[in-house]
Parts: C-alpha cells; structure tokens; sequence
C-alpha cells in the first residue's frame, strides 16, 4: 500500500470513528443540557465567590475561561486515555488489531470527536457566563484566541493519545491513574487564577502541560488584550508540544500493536 493509500485509510477511519462519537452523544440532547448546566453551577459558583470578594474583574473572565476548559481534561483522560483498555475488556480492541483499520486513525477519530463534542459545550458555557455575569471579552482577540484554543486541543488530545496507548499497560489501575492526574492537572493548570501566582520555576514545569499554556494564552488574548506578538510563545510552545505528543503516541500505538499480535499480550480479556 502506498503512503497516500495509508494517509487516506487512515482518514477514512477517524472520520468513521468520529462520526459515530458525535452521532452518539449528540442524539440524545437531554445529555448536552446536562453537560452546559452542571459545569455552569461549578463556574457560577467560584464567580459569585469572587465577586463577593470584591475581586477584579478580571478574576471573573479567568474563571469563566477556565471553567469552561475542565471538560476537555476529562474527556481526554476518560474518554482518550481508557478508551482502548475499555476496548479491550469487552473485545473491540481484538477486531481493531486483526481488520485493516489502523489503530491510530481509531485513535485520531475519538479525539476528533471529543474535541467536537466538548468544544460545543465549552463554547456555550462561555458564552452563557458571560452573558449572566457580564464578563467583558475583547472581540478583537477573536481569531488569536480561537488559533490558541485550536492548537491547545491538537496538544491535548495527542497527549490523550499517548495516555490511550501507555495505558492498555496499567490494566486495572486505569481509573486509579486517572484519579490521580485528575485535580492535580487542574490545580496547577490554574484553571480559577492565573499560574504567574506560582513561583518561575513551577511555571516551567506546568509549561508543558497543553491545557494550562491554552488557558493562559486565551486569558491573555480576551481579558488582558495582548497583542499575538505577546502570546506568540504561547502558540509556538503548544505546536511543538503537539507534534511531540502525536508522534510519540504514533511510536507507542505501533510498539504496542505489534506486540498485540505477535504475542497476543493485548486481546486478553483479563490481566
């Protein structure tokens, strides 16, 4: 097969995989109700606390955007990460590995429809707090932020890639993992206050971590009207951590489908 015959199998593949995550959240629209009100509440909340604080304004549209961002760290560790060990406990993952659909464009077709689903719902939240609580945005930001959004869920979601991988190798404690990079992501992702509160060598660390460089530039862009020369670092940073974390997971997922089939050590049902 040649490398363009590959590349368009591959996206023949994601767009199948994608479809059906889109279809099949979207059709029931009692669960986008569910997922736009209950954040809500946690945003509201923190907001309310703020302003009873007499807390800039700013405060208010940090929260809002990173409020709005807490999904997608979820959705990447839930519905990314475990996804192919859930796979492989109820037998899909058998019938990926043996039919001719790449296990990467698979992969690529679940983050594509999970930035999707969580984009139209963090896109809401943000739109509904900013409405009640007239949070003021500057629209002139409109298209850098949008670009820092669009290249923080390539970073993200490849890195869920690499989770999706890296974890049909924990068996079990999947969830336990999942527990564990949960609130402390979101912690020192500095989703309710800005991370410059931590000290320079902290906020090194962190800069690898896609979601809190997203919310930072996106903060900077719509709240503190920084120009895209300011927060071109920002946008360089997160295109090299999503190349990074793209062609390792593409390295990982293929060690790892390779050892599948040659010794059979990833279609046990069991650990």
């Amino acid at each position: 097969m040649s490398k363009l015959n590959e590349i368009v199998l591959v996206l023949r593949v994601a767009y199948a995989r994608a479809y059906v995550r889109i279809k099949g959240v979207n059709r029931d629209l009692t669960h986008c109700v569910i997922d736009v009100f209950l954040p809500l509440l946690g945003i509201s909340a923190i907001i309310l606390a703020y302003k009873s604080m007499g807390a800039p304004e700013n405060l208010l549209g940090f929260a809002a955007i990173g409020g709005a961002m807490i999904a997608f760290w979820y959705n990447v560790l839930w519905s990314m990460g475990s996804q192919l060990y859930w796979d492989k406990e109820q037998g899909n993952l058998q019938l990926y590995i043996i039919s001719p659909a790449p296990l990467i464009g698979i992969l690529l077709g679940m983050a594509i429809g999970g930035a999707f689903n969580m984009s139209l719902r963090a896109i809401t939240i943000l739109i509904v707090t900013s409405l009640i609580f007239n949070i003021k945005f500057n629209l002139n930001a409109i298209l850098p932020a949008f670009l820092i959004f669009i290249l923080t869920l390539f970073a993200l979601y490849s890195l869920g890639m690499m989770f999706a991988s890296s974890f049909l190798r924990f068996g079990r404690s999947v969830s336990k993992v999942n527990e564990l990079l949960g609130e402390p992501i979101l912690f020192f992702s500095g989703v309710y206050f800005p991370i410059k509160i931590f000290p320079v060598i902290v906020q090194l660390i962190i800069s690898i971590i896609p979601l809190a460089l997203g919310i930072e530039g996106m903060r900077e862009a719509l709240i503190l009207n920084k120009s895209l020369f300011e927060i071109l670092w920002i946008i360089v940073l997160l295109i090299i951590l999503g190349i990074v974390f793209f062609m390792l997971a593409i390295k990982m997922l293929a060690y790892l489908e390779k050892l599948g089939k040659t010794k059979g050590t990833l279609t046990l049902k069991w650990d």
